[in-house]
């Protein structure tokens, strides 16, 4: 201080040094804090698009899971399917070796032809090769079960062979009026729109100016948040940004947008058809399958009458060989169809449920009404659980 006092008076300044005091650091620490309270509606807007956008994760994801149970529902009705064409064939291979034993017999005390114990042999070989061909496609039907349920693919299932039929009365006009109201993936298209006009919404607020509230302060010293050297300095206040002239990028994101939103309402139209489409083809479906179980039936009991006839007519000596293969082969096909028939009508059934979006963990109608409420999507969630 000596020194530099005496310097400064040599140079005509009377400076009392003492009164400055002696520091090596400085730190200087300042705090800016802003909070938006205009922004033209982007941030509001924004919001929204998130929360459509959950909206219509949620409906998505419980459309996954119908489809994921319609798909479990096929395969188990395709394992029954195939356990019953087995049946089919076992019982085809049963009687054709009934009746090669009744025609070696007569072959034997030569009331009839060999062709008729070459030609029911052929008839047998036929059917047991059929028999070998439903093991195999059982198998295959297990395997892909297994797949679906998540299963290894080799895991033995033992599937119940009893199924019910119970009549489809709902209308078709009912079944589409259900659908437009629940199907989850036609509502999460309506989601997506929204979401696509809340992007349009923020894009706009381009035009807009920006308004926010500020504060703002500075203190340094010789410690860490230490004000010893300068004094401590807050400013509080408004800021406004306005981009009057953005060379038309604001107008872009706008089209844009609206581009995107358009091609929104387009999809989810789209959708609204292919759940009208889906409803047609589900229920001629059922409808076809529920009449070809009811003409099968009869097929089968006429197709055991005539079989019964013919056989009794050969022993009798009044009919061919080749009319009791026939009416075998009419019976094995007749027992087939009503087979495919009765399970082709379960899995159709299981089609129409899922097209018509019955609910697996949500109701869609609950969900919306919560949300349209306000509420957010947990809380919408577990409003609309069933």
């Amino acid at each position: 201080y000596d020194m530099v006092q005496e310097q400064l008076k040599e140079m005509g300044y009377d400076v009392n040094m003492s009164l400055y005091p002696s520091y090596e650091n400085e730190n200087t620490n300042s705090a800016n804090l802003s909070m938006p309270l205009y922004t033209g509606g982007r941030l509001e807007n924004q919001r929204k698009t998130a929360r459509y956008r959950l909206n219509a994760a949620d409906l998505t994801l419980e459309n996954s899971r119908q489809q994921v149970k319609y798909q479990a529902a096929q395969a188990y009705y395709q394992v029954l399917q195939r356990a019953s064409l087995i049946t089919v064939q076992e019982e085809a291979v049963q009687l054709l070796q009934e009746h090669l034993r009744t025609v070696s017999v007569q072959y034997e005390v030569g009331t009839v032809a060999k062709s008729d114990v070459l030609a029911t042999n052929v008839q047998l070989a036929n059917s047991q090769q059929s028999l070998n061909t439903a093991q195999g496609n059982y198998q295959t039907a297990v395997a892909q079960l297994n797949n679906i349920i998540g299963l290894p693919v080799n895991t033995e299932i033992a599937a119940s062979d009893k199924i019910d039929f119970v009549q489809y009365d709902l209308s078709e006009d009912t079944c589409l009026d259900y659908a437009l109201a629940h199907r989850p993936d036609g509502i999460a298209a309506v989601y997506v729109v929204k979401q696509a006009e809340a992007q349009t919404a923020a894009a706009k607020s381009g035009y807009r100016p920006n308004v926010n509230a500020v504060v703002q302060g500075s203190m340094s010293g010789e410690n860490v948040f230490g004000a010893n050297h300068t004094a401590e300095q807050w400013a509080v206040g408004l800021q406004m940004q306005w981009n009057i002239f953005d060379n038309g990028v604001t107008s872009a994101n706008v089209n844009q947008a609206k581009a995107a939103e358009r091609r929104a309402e387009s999809v989810a139209q789209q959708q609204i058809e292919t759940i009208q489409l889906e409803i047609h083809s589900a229920y001629i479906a059922l409808k076809t399958a529920e009449k070809n179980i009811e003409v099968t039936a009869s097929a089968v009991d006429k197709a055991e009458e005539e079989f019964a006839i013919a056989q009794i007519r050969y022993v009798e000596g009044v009919d061919t060989n080749l009319n009791v293969m026939d009416a075998q082969t009419k019976l094995a096909e007749a027992r087939n169809n009503y087979y495919s028939a009765l399970y082709s009508y379960n899995p159709s059934k299981a089609k129409l449920d899922q097209v018509i979006g019955l609910p697996i963990s949500l109701d869609s109608v609950r969900y919306v009404k919560a949300e349209q409420e306000g509420k957010s999507s947990p809380k919408s969630l577990e409003a609309a659980t069933v």
